[in-house]
């Protein structure tokens, strides 16, 4: 079927209006002030953020209907001291978008209470970050708005998407394991997780294992499909005999300093980095594929103030949003420009290596049955 040109030429005038993008405030600007700030702060050339201002470019409809809004209603776990930094950079591109910020730590406020409201016919909050795995109770009850309309979305690595699009990563956190290196020489460490199974480096007790599957394990288990996390997780306890350790995470990156054992799994490189800076004898290594824990994020689906909340998140997503998160809180990039050394502690443990998927609830289940059952034969409390 044809279409006349004369109407054919209406038709594209009229998609292009319906689709025209605004720039952010100050786009002619080379970068806003306090974008300027943060990366002399952060003591990054301004080559990084090359093109942000077509980056962030939004619907036209969108900077029209934000200009009308109530402030956008955040609810995130970041303090209000980090969060005043990572706003001024926000604030100084859409001055017209306002913000209602609340830190909410509890998983009950953050997400519970909002989606009960939902359920009632009531929305009491617009953007929701720290969904903690549970994007699929919002998925239940249709309350989370598509996301892939969003232009940066297109940009977010696909293992921090959702297939329905409902929610995306924000931030991550890499969780590997952590090593005495005075023990353990780096050619001794594991290249993939199976090498970790299959050798004895870390045999005898060498291995330190908190109880905390779900960090790490999880996604091997989604990677590499059901069979296989069988089948590696049984090794780890019968042919690693790992010990069982009952303290907390924070704590076994000083257990590790202090060789009470080889290596630790699972550890955060947020809380390896530190004290290795400080001098303790620890490192951080990722076989491949590379464990991640994700904070996923979303905005309610009834929103009143869905086009600021569009904006924001939008921007939350992009470059300049991503580095002002970690210049607030140092937590990493998500977007994969972004994974260099610049963001990273130890950036030779993840960069140009594969990163695992996300576990789903139903992995979840299967994975801790087996895990809960060889825990306890082993020992574990």
């Amino acid at each position: 079927m044809s279409i006349h040109r004369t109407h054919a030429a209406a038709l594209a005038v009229a998609v292009a209006a319906a689709v025209t993008l605004t720039p952010p405030a100050r786009a002619a600007d080379p970068l806003p002030p306090a974008t300027q700030k943060m990366l002399e702060a952060l003591k990054l050339d301004a080559s990084i953020l090359d093109g942000t201002d077509e980056e962030l470019k939004v619907p036209q409809a969108w900077a029209d209907g934000a200009r009308k809004e109530d402030a956008v209603i955040v609810y995130d776990t970041i303090d209000p001291r980090n969060w005043q930094k990572l706003h001024s950079v926000f604030a100084d591109r859409y001055p017209y978008v306002k913000i209602d910020h609340s830190e909410v730590n509890t998983s009950t406020r953050r997400y519970i209470m909002p989606l009960t409201a939902f359920k009632q016919g009531r929305v009491v909050v617009d953007v929701i970050t720290g969904i903690s795995g549970n994007a699929f109770l919002f998925r239940d009850a249709k309350a989370f708005a598509d996301l892939s309309e969003l232009p940066n979305y297109k940009y977010v690595p696909e293992y921090a998407r959702v297939e329905d699009h409902i929610t995306v990563t924000t931030r991550l956190r890499y969780w590997c394991m952590g090593y005495n290196t005075k023990l353990v020489k780096k050619e001794d460490l594991p290249k993939t997780w199976d090498d970790l199974v299959e050798g004895d480096t870390f045999a005898n007790k060498r291995l330190m294992l908190p109880n905390r599957p779900n960090n790490w394990l999880l996604s091997l288990w989604e990677t590499h499909g059901e069979a296989w996390g069988e089948a590696f997780t049984r090794k780890l306890f019968a042919k690693l005999d790992p010990q069982l350790r009952k303290e907390g995470l924070n704590a076994h990156v000083k257990l590790t300093a202090l060789g009470e054992g080889h290596a630790a799994i699972p550890q955060a490189m947020a809380r390896v980095g530190p004290q290795a800076v400080k001098g303790a004898p620890v490192g951080f290594h990722c076989p491949e594929p590379v464990t991640v824990a994700l904070t996923e994020s979303g905005i309610m689906r009834e929103s009143p103030r869905i086009n600021g909340a569009r904006i924001f998140l939008n921007w939350f997503i992009s470059r300049e949003g991503q580095i002002a998160q970690y210049w607030a809180d140092k937590s990493v990039p998500v977007r994969e420009e972004l994974r260099r050394k610049e963001f990273l502690y130890f950036p030779e443990a993840v960069v140009n290596k594969k990163v695992g998927k996300p576990g789903r609830p139903d992995t979840k289940k299967k994975m801790l049955k087996l895990w809960n059952e060889s825990w306890l034969k082993g020992g574990g409390e």
